[in-house]
């Protein structure tokens, strides 16, 4: 049987032989084999769920983080508006306050100044006075004609004039 130089017994053998082989890779090789690419298909497919899973946490995360910016804006916006406010407030207390010390200093130099004009209509009336008897004096001092009381009056009226 060795036609072709081919040994048919030794073909057989090896088909047989092959055919065994199959058979018990795929009884204990092939299931075990299919398990564990199966294994590792599942951990691949949960690992993508995974990465899902955080891209879309991540992305919950970013969006929470720019809502607090913004607020954190708003926030600082309206903190500088009402610095602005509080300040405004202070600078119109401050004139006003001004104002207010001015018109008292302004009050006070008036009443000062009235002291200081009644101080000096009272010296005035008192040289007035002194200077009226001085001269009331001269005149009763002195027998004086007419004239004599004219240049004595005169003389009385420059004094005036000179203080």
């Amino acid at each position: 049987m060795e036609a072709l130089g081919l040994k048919w017994d030794l073909i057989v053998t090896q088909i047989i032989g092959f055919v065994l082989a199959l058979w018990i890779l795929k009884a204990f090789a092939w299931k075990p084999l299919l398990k564990m690419l199966d294994d590792r298909r599942k951990k691949i497919a949960g690992d993508i769920d995974d990465a899902e899973k955080i891209k879309a946490e991540a992305g919950k995360i970013l969006d929470e983080y720019h809502a607090k910016l913004r607020d954190i804006e708003v926030e600082a916006r309206s903190k500088i508006q009402d610095a602005i406010s509080e300040g405004n407030r202070i600078a119109v207390e401050i004139r006003e306050n001004a104002r207010d010390e001015a018109r008292e200093i302004v009050e006070k130099s008036r009443e000062e100044l009235s002291r200081d004009i009644a101080r000096a209509r009272v010296e005035l009336r008192d040289d007035m006075v002194g200077m009226a008897i001085k001269a009331a004096e001269k005149i009763i001092s002195a027998k004086l004609d007419e004239a004599e009381q004219k240049r004595l009056l005169e003389n009385f009226l420059r004094e005036v004039d000179k203080t």
